[in-house]
């Protein structure tokens, strides 16, 4: 079992929200202060940020509504849940959706426990749910600031390896087809956490807590940005394979071979990149990808000549738009190979002193 810096830091602000209420006259909102830490801890600091406003905006709104109905109406079970509709009704039509969770939760309170002083309870109330809105802003702030440009290269070194080892056993006849439907789906989950990183190292909030390192940052973003389109190919590569898995087994040997040879050459490139960027590699160490244009024009040949034949031009032409695609695909993996090397090279020869460096771990 692991715990995370954001698990700690969810149960540090918890632990704030059960000690400060109560030196601010807040006793009784312990239980909204701890809630608000929950809903209000984001992945990203600037989510966090960005959301203050709303959370206060709708939490005001639901103590409004709770004071309004429970001191001219009522506060019956019936009422409660008529006021509770009447928020999320609200909130909708605010384009405070996500805010619904935490502000229900206020109104509710303040209904349930009116007091001697519905005004005070309310205005009360509130005030615990904002204070826990504080607190998960600046726990999630200050205490252990998250390192995604870390995270991201980790991430990036790991999906590497999984696409290749896929891409490998499918070249080989290795893969079986239901296991490796799910591998992809991995991999297609952890291309989204990929670009999720990348947006929260472009938030402004986190750009400013690693200031030292802004320039180095910004050149870090171009080649982060190269590399998740490179690993976004070399899934796309696998994926076409996979669904195209019958007509690669039964193409001539020699394509074949032609296919894992460049396959195999473009993917140890891949990862001889990744060393470089890590500074494992030298840059200028990687300039075995440069393809001759007789073997890359025989390659080519050697596709089209298959999908031409009269098999591939069978029925709906599925074999030779597989060949086509496959083609394709390998061509534009080595584009965007090359120009990841040609950024990695540049991030890595002309070294700043405010250097962000990364590791295996």
């Amino acid at each position: 079992m692991k715990i995370g810096a954001r698990t700690f830091k969810t149960s540090l602000a918890i632990l704030l929200a059960m000690i400060i209420p109560k030196y601010i006259g807040l006793e009784d909102g312990v239980g909204l202060a701890t809630a608000a830490v929950i809903f209000s801890m984001m992945p990203s600091v600037q989510e966090t940020f960005d959301k203050i406003g709303s959370r206060i905006i709708s939490n005001i709104i639901g103590g409004v509504i709770a004071f309004l109905v429970s001191n001219y109406i009522g506060d019956s079970n019936l009422l409660i849940a008529a006021a509770s509709a009447v928020l999320i009704a609200i909130l909708n039509q605010l384009n405070l959706g996500s805010m619904i969770g935490l502000s229900t939760l206020t109104t509710i309170n303040v209904m349930l426990y009116p007091g001697s002083n519905i005004l005070l309870t309310a205005i009360q109330r509130v005030s615990a749910t904002l204070v826990g809105v504080l607190i998960a802003f600046f726990v999630n702030t200050f205490v252990l600031p998250p390192k995604y440009d870390v995270k991201f290269y980790q991430l990036t070194v790991s999906l590497t390896d999984n696409s290749t080892k896929y891409v490998r056993s499918m070249l080989r006849k290795n893969a079986q087809f239901p296991i490796m439907s799910e591998d992809l789906k991995q991999l297609k989950k952890d291309l989204h956490t990929l670009n999720k990183y990348y947006k929260y190292m472009m938030d402004p909030i986190y750009k400013r807590f690693i200031s030292s390192k802004y320039y180095s940052l910004l050149r870090f973003l171009v080649v982060c940005r190269q590399s998740i389109k490179v690993n976004q190919i070399l899934y796309k590569v696998a994926f076409i394979m996979h669904e195209s898995e019958n007509t690669i087994n039964h193409l001539p040997k020699e394509l074949r071979t032609l296919i894992r040879e460049r396959m195999e050459t473009l993917m140890t490139a891949h990862e001889q990149i990744l060393l470089k960027w890590n500074g494992r590699v030298l840059p200028d160490n990687v300039n075995f990808m440069k393809y001759r244009n007789d073997l890359r024009k025989s390659f080519m040949e050697a596709f089209y000549l298959e999908a031409s034949t009269e098999e591939a031009m069978e029925y709906d032409f599925s074999k030779g738009n597989d060949l086509l695609s496959i083609m394709t695909t390998i061509f534009e993996y080595d584009k965007e190979l090359q120009h990841f090397n040609k950024l990695t090279n540049s991030f890595v020869k002309y070294k700043r002193d405010d250097q962000i460096k990364y590791k295996y771990e």
